[in-house]
């Protein structure tokens, strides 16, 4: 009987590069060492998965399409019953490679990790576009303490956004989160025609390298981020206008700020830079706190 061939589902957003040329740039860029823990959120047709596990990294592959885990798993020898490990999760296993079949959105990469005895992962992905922003803040952000590094293909204007400094049009709040946790750099875009379906936009790789020294600590994120948001939403207007509108600070208050973390309140957002914004939200922190 002839194999029928697999259809690419939209709701899902499957988009899968089929250029190996491609994949082998993104891990040429990694350089893994054998017995590098990774996480492929997405693995699709496992156009990624198997030059990965090519490296001799341990990879654990998560796919949401039952039919591509079943077709991946084959590809890797494995045609036996899926079994489930401590986090309830249908698996199958085949030499170094583990295929998880689950939607990334919902798991956890330190359950993923600790559960296996490991403590941190490089990260890959080629992501959904509608799914860029659940990554960037769930895993990237949030979980920062469990990723060596990242590798993720993202639509061109998004990565691009990432990687932009001070100043720049583009410069906005995923610029100041990220580059306050990471050292960010562009690899290579990739062209539409590298996936099937086509898309209509470019893609881009970016590399996710985490801080010897972060600018903020990860108890003072839940300060931090409403800070930048609420001054991006506003970023015509200055700084000073800005945190006395969302903060009811005084005209007392807000020259304390400006005089604690040097920072002039007559600038926009879009001139500050990461360590800028750091002290910033120190100074407004404490302030708030001394009330």
């Amino acid at each position: 009987m002839k194999k029928r061939a697999f259809r690419p589902k939209k709701r899902l957003g499957q988009n899968f590069l089929h250029d190996p040329a491609i994949a082998s740039r993104i891990i040429d860029g990694a350089g893994l060492a054998p017995g590098t823990v990774v996480v492929e959120l997405g693995a699709g047709k496992g156009i990624l998965t198997r030059p990965l596990a090519g490296t001799g990294a341990h990879v654990i592959a998560i796919e949401l399409d039952g039919e591509l885990c079943v077709e991946l798993g084959r590809s890797f020898g494995y045609d036996g019953e899926w079994t489930g490990v401590s986090t309830r999760l249908p698996r199958a296993t085949a030499g170094s490679v583990e295929i998880i079949h689950a939607d990334f959105t919902r798991l956890s990469i330190t359950g993923l990790l600790v559960v296996r005895g490991f403590d941190r992962c490089v990260l890959f992905g080629n992501i959904p576009y509608h799914l860029t922003r659940d990554v960037l803040f769930s895993f990237v952000v949030d979980e920062r303490d469990m990723i060596e590094a990242a590798y993720l293909m993202l639509q061109r204007e998004v990565g691009e956004r990432i990687v932009s400094p001070p100043g720049s049009r583009v410069y906005g709040i995923t610029s100041v989160v990220l580059q306050s946790l990471y050292a960010v750099r562009p690899l290579f875009r990739v062209g539409p025609g590298a996936f099937f379906p086509r898309p209509k936009v470019e893609s881009i790789v970016v590399e996710f390298k985490p801080l010897d020294e972060v600018f903020v600590e990860p108890e003072e994120m839940n300060a931090f981020l409403p800070l930048v948001k609420n001054l991006f939403q506003q970023r015509r207007k200055t700084i000073h206008n800005t945190l006395k509108a969302f903060y009811s600070l005084s005209e007392t208050e807000l020259a304390e700020i400006a005089r604690g973390s040097g920072v002039s309140l007559d600038k926009r957002p879009e001139e500050l830079d990461k360590v800028e914004f750091a002290r910033l939200s120190k100074e407004v922190s404490r302030i708030g706190a001394a009330e």
